[in-house]
Parts: C-alpha cells; structure tokens; sequence
C-alpha cells in the first residue's frame, strides 16, 4: 500500500525540528511495511527532491526561492500570515504549485494523508483529478487560532465535513471537541495523538541533572514565553536555577528586553534555535520542562520531554492536560504568573527521580511512534474500503 503525506510543515533538511513530527509519523508508516511519499513546503536551502531516511520528499518552488517566505517563521502559516502580509499574495502560487504536485503524485497513492487543514484544502480542491481517498490531521493551530477568521472557518467546515474526506485526526480530545462544536461531523473524528521517537528521546544514563529550567519551542506571544521569565524572575531568589530558553521567532527581541528590564542577564540564556541531537541533550540536561502556551493543540515537545524522563509543567490548554497529569507534572492555568510560580515550586519539592520514571514510562505506553502509526493505518484501511 501506497500513501502521499502532504503537509505544510516537514523538516528542511536531516536533523532540522521544524515539522518532525510528521517526518516522523512517516518514518513509523514506513517501518509498518507502507509506502510512504511527502509533498511539503520548499524553504530556501531546502532540496525540491531527495530522500530522507528511504522516504521520497518532494518540495515544489512556489516562487524565486529569496521570495519563499510562507516557512521563514518556525512557528507556522497561522504565524507567518498574522505578522507578514506579503504570505497572503505568496499563498497564491503556493497553492497553485501545491496543488499541481498532489494531483501528480496522487495518482501513484492508494490514499492520501492531509497534514494541517490548508493542506486538506488542496486535497479536497484537486479530488476531481486524483479521486483518491483521503483523511485529513488537525494539530491545533489550523482549527484553534485560524479558525478565528470567519472566512477560514467556513472553508475548514466545508473541507473537513465534505464526503469526499474520509475521516479526521484529532491530535487530542480537546481539539476533537471543538471540532464537533464546528459542527463538523463526530463519527469520522478519530482522537489519536502525536508520537515521539521514544529511542532517540530518553533519559540520561546517570540521576545527575543541572539546575535548570527548559523551554523549547517557538518564541511567539502565543507561546507565552514571557510568562515563563516573569514567573522566573521570582522564583530566582529561591532557586538556584537558570532559565534556559531554545527557539527563534519574531518575539525574541521583546523577551529578551523583559529579561534585561527583570535583571535577569546573567540567569536567562536565550539559545536560539537548536538541531533535534541538541534538544534530546538539553531534555537529559534539564531538571524540569515548561510549556507556558497561551494556545496549543498538543505539545509534541511535551512528548519529548516525557521520554526523556523529564517532569513538566505546562498550561492548562488545549490537549495538554491529556499528556501533563499529576504523575507527570503540574499544570497552571494560561497567562498566570503567579499560578506558574507555585507550580514550579510545587515540582521541585517533589521525587523529581519518581516523576522522571513516571513520564519515560507513559511515553513508552501511549506515544511511541510505533504504537501510534498502528492506529493511523487503521484509519486509512477504514477510510480506503469505506
């Protein structure tokens, strides 16, 4: 059996983080016996065509390459249209060079996998051609914030409640429900979350750990990475910890302004962006891991801090309470400083060793890759002989 991955977000190269999880999602169907092609965004410096890791990566220009700019932020689309307004005059021809690679390569597919509801779009435009069947995966952002805009909330209801997508991915309850409060249709929603590479992503081979507190992740509003330093800033005094923040994005400037404001030079290290060998370090590194987000679907970067048998605290949001349980980590509620200052505090008091045994082993039970393509391929087996 064959399957065509299309997706706006896929690793530039080897080693790159940005959209790994789909890279992958697609190595775990490959190692099921599947055969398995990607369609993604080209980025300057990426390849238009090669293989990674036995898995064909197609990457179709959509302009001169120094005008490529829908991938320049790490954080998405959803990002890259808020604060860039030439991405709406280069979505065009993105989804015109976008479409014309999925109604050629579909036709060599047995079924077709839609990453991101834009790229359902596409799926769900070309369908005339290719015919195929095909299911769409929801992460998050692509229902939670752009959904916001009442013309992309439309065409997300039109595309994913159409009969000719098959079925929808959930990454979480929590998305699935909104969904269904879409008024899109329940019975082809099936909840399966993302996974992590659970032998790439482990814990270090001794107990010792630095005194530190790590965010990795996108440096956007969104992500709340200001909470974190804020909360930080008073947890300073008690603590003898640094704060240690990994990612790019166009709010780093700001954050590190808070930094310098708070006085914090010399316990905040700003990173920047880190390969995927460099982020398992820093999570064997750590003591803790915090997400602060103000909006999320699920947190694939919560998964790898779990494999990596460190405890996190994240916000209340979005799916993250299906991953972050008490056995595991704390959680606060979104933009609460204060909130997170005594989640952190409660952690640290606790059997940090224990948690740290708790979280390897519920990411071995429910989100290895291995166990999770198992249930992605029943959706497809269900969507093809529907």
């Amino acid at each position: 059996m064959k399957v065509l991955i299309v997706t706006t977000a896929f690793p530039r190269w080897l080693g790159d983080g940005r959209g790994n999880f789909v890279f992958e999602a697609a190595k775990a169907i490959k190692g099921q016996g599947w055969d398995v092609r990607v369609i993604a965004m080209h980025t300057p410096g990426a390849s238009t065509h090669e293989w990674m890791d036995g898995i064909e990566v197609i990457r179709p220009r959509y302009l001169p390459e120094p005008w490529e700019i829908l991938a320049r932020e790490s954080a998405g689309l959803p990002q890259a249209w808020r604060t860039n307004p030439w991405t709406r005059l280069a979505i065009i021809p993105f989804l015109v060079t976008h479409a014309l690679a999925v109604m050629r390569y579909a036709a060599d597919a047995d079924i077709v996998h839609a990453n991101w509801t834009l790229s359902g779009m596409i799926t769900w435009l070309t369908y005339w051609w290719h015919r195929k069947p095909f299911v769409v995966t929801v992460h998050g952002s692509d229902v939670f914030q752009a959904t916001k805009s009442k013309l992309i909330r439309e065409m997300t209801r039109i595309v994913l409640s159409s009969p000719k997508t098959r079925n929808i991915i959930a990454v979480s309850d929590a998305l699935a429900n909104h969904m269904k409060r879409m008024n899109l249709p329940g019975e082809k929603i099936y909840v399966i979350p993302d996974g992590v590479d659970v032998s790439f992503f482990h814990p270090p081979e001794s107990d010792f750990r630095e005194n530190e507190i790590l965010y990795v992740g996108s440096l956007t509003y969104l992500k709340g990475v200001d909470i974190l330093i804020r909360a930080f800033a008073n947890l300073e005094a008690k603590w003898d910890y640094r704060l240690v923040i990994a990612g790019e994005g166009t709010y780093r400037h700001e954050l590190e302004t808070l930094v310098h404001t708070l006085g914090l030079e010399r316990k905040v290290e700003f990173l920047g962006p880190l390969s995927r060998e460099e982020v398992a370090k820093r999570m064997r590194r750590a003591k803790i891991f915090v997400l602060p987000s103000r909006s999320e679907g699920l947190g694939v970067v919560l998964l790898e801090a779990l494999a990596s048998g460190t405890p996190c605290v994240a916000s209340r949001e979005g799916g993250i309470p299906e991953v972050i349980t008490p056995d595991v980590g704390l959680l606060f509620e979104p933009g609460d400083v204060d909130g997170l200052v005594r989640a952190i505090c409660q952690l640290l008091e606790q059997d940090l060793k224990k948690i740290g045994e708790n979280a390897r082993r519920k990411a071995l039970e429910h989100y290895d890759w291995n166990k999770v393509a198992m249930k992605i391929l029943h959706v497809y087996r269900a969507s093809h002989f529907r």
